[in-house]
């Protein structure tokens, strides 16, 4: 008989993040302030096969003040393309970690019970996927109206949908806060506080309870047009550095306990006290069939560096040695800002163009030169950023067999202005690369919407769905020339 053991339900979460064929990163929150007696917050969860009541598993993991008592537990030994059962939950306790009850013989009473299926093994043939960004916090097109904020709904459309159609992950490409609209944070517990409001929002927080998600960041986890200048920039008064540098920090603190540590960035490490160790922001993994390499734009950006940078030398090496590792298998390369199209903005609103990669044009050229001089094939970058959903090929006019595509994703809640599509290069020679030239184009969408893509050999689907599930938008892409 399992002993009754009581906690609380995780307040933000859980949120099912890196998971392989054979483990699970599962992450949730406590809350604080800690009664008498009381001087750690633990998190415990279970992991269960579907249809069991017992768990096969168990784990305590801390949760720390200084990660707003946030954390994150691996399970591994799991089947590949497997149904599991989880539980989870925190208590406080003076008791140290090592003299606890073991976990996987507890009842957990009052825990979160939530459930998700392990990656399909890699070589798998099948893949579909979703993928968005920017939650923007309005004002939205429905408040305008006066209809009050429904951005959550378009959660709940992908969370039904999943129920009938296989879906391997959840792909956040940046923007999932607004934390320099409304609140305008600046400490540590004010970017917390915006992730609490967002990720407690009930549609999004029940699809990141059962589909595998993956985020990165992009401006407004920071501020708007983020860039690493504002820390060094010597035009700037040694006060504005400083507070940049204070609210820089606090962002990424936040962004690390909330997006960070539920991803494969988090790199586990056998060592007390370290289970939270981190040396970049970018990372790779794989799922099925392709292979995911996710960009950091926004930590490692100098405009003022000679040349620019968007990315730093080790990231833009890793990259490189990512996409040789398989030239001719599927791979999806995850910038938060597209690689291409190009925004057609001049003069003073030039800053939007320059906040692409398009501000980037030696490191564009570089990283495009090297895919086709190494006949890497079956690449596609996948973007947010720019409010409007949208692909386009992209072929070499010295090498017939290149063929690149972006495909753009955005907003998940769409803000009152949305671009039109005339704003962006349709057609044409890229800018400051002559031998590169956008071939085809399409897809334009300005309503909140979500992408799904679905790979079945050797054809790419791309389809648009608008927040209550129409089909706005549905094309094929054959990645091979």
């Amino acid at each position: 008989m399992a002993l009754v053991f009581p906690v609380h339900p995780v307040t933000v979460g859980p949120i099912v993040g890196s998971t392989t064929d054979t483990s699970v990163r599962l992450w949730g929150r406590g809350e604080p302030p800690r009664p008498p007696g009381g001087r750690y917050c633990y998190g415990i969860a279970q992991i269960l096969t579907a249809g069991s009541t017992t768990p096969a598993q168990g784990a305590y993991f801390k949760l720390r003040a200084e990660d707003d008592f946030t954390g994150s537990v691996d399970f591994d030994g799991l089947q590949p393309a497997h149904a599991y059962a989880y539980r989870m939950g925190y208590f406080f306790s003076d008791v140290e970690e090592h003299l606890l009850v073991p976990p996987v013989g507890l009842e957990l009473q009052g825990a979160t019970a939530g459930a998700f299926r392990s990656a399909r093994p890699p070589g798998s043939p099948e893949l579909s996927f979703v993928f968005g960004s920017c939650r923007s916090p309005g004002p939205s097109e429905e408040e305008i109206a006066g209809l009050g904020n429904r951005g959550d709904r378009i959660f709940n459309t992908i969370y039904e949908q999943a129920d009938s159609t296989p879906t391997d992950l959840l792909l956040m490409v940046g923007d999932q806060i607004y934390a320099d609209v409304r609140r305008d944070a600046r400490t540590f517990e004010e970017y917390c506080a915006t992730y609490r409001e967002a990720f407690t929002q009930p549609g999004l927080r029940r699809l990141m309870a059962r589909v595998p998600t993956y985020m990165t960041l992009d401006d407004h986890e920071v501020a708007d047009n983020w860039s690493m200048d504002k820390l060094v920039d010597p035009g700037l008064s040694n006060e504005t550095r400083w507070a940049n540098r204070v609210r820089f920090f606090a962002a990424m603190e936040a962004y690390r306990a909330y997006q960070v540590v539920h991803g494969p960035a988090l790199e586990r490490r056998d060592v007390p006290g370290l289970t939270n160790t981190l040396t970049r922001y970018w990372y790779d993994f794989q799922v099925g069939p392709a292979r995911f390499f996710v960009l950091d734009t926004r930590t490692e950006r100098y405009h003022r560096a000679r040349p620019p940078q968007i990315i730093g030398p080790p990231q833009l090496d890793a990259l490189k040695h990512w996409l040789t590792k398989d030239p001719g298998g599927l791979k999806f390369v995850v910038s938060s800002v597209p690689l291409f199209p190009d925004v057609k903005l001049a003069g003073m609103a030039a800053v939007e163009r320059h906040d692409k990669w398009a501000g980037f044009l030696l490191q564009r050229q570089h990283l495009l030169d090297f895919i086709r001089d190494n006949g890497v094939r079956r690449v596609v970058f996948l973007s947010g950023d720019i409010h409007a959903s949208l692909w386009s090929e992209l072929r070499s006019t010295s090498r017939p067999d290149f063929r690149l595509y972006s495909v753009i994703s955005s907003a998940f809640a769409a803000p009152a202005f949305v671009p039109p599509e005339f704003m962006y290069e349709q057609a044409g020679v890229l800018d400051g690369q002559s031998d590169y030239a956008i071939t085809r184009h399409g897809g334009y969408v300005q309503l909140s919407n979500f992408t799904r893509l679905t790979w079945k050999e050797p054809v790419l689907r791309v389809e648009v769905f608008e927040r209550k599930g129409a089909r706005v938008q549905d094309a094929e892409l054959r990645l091979d020339a």
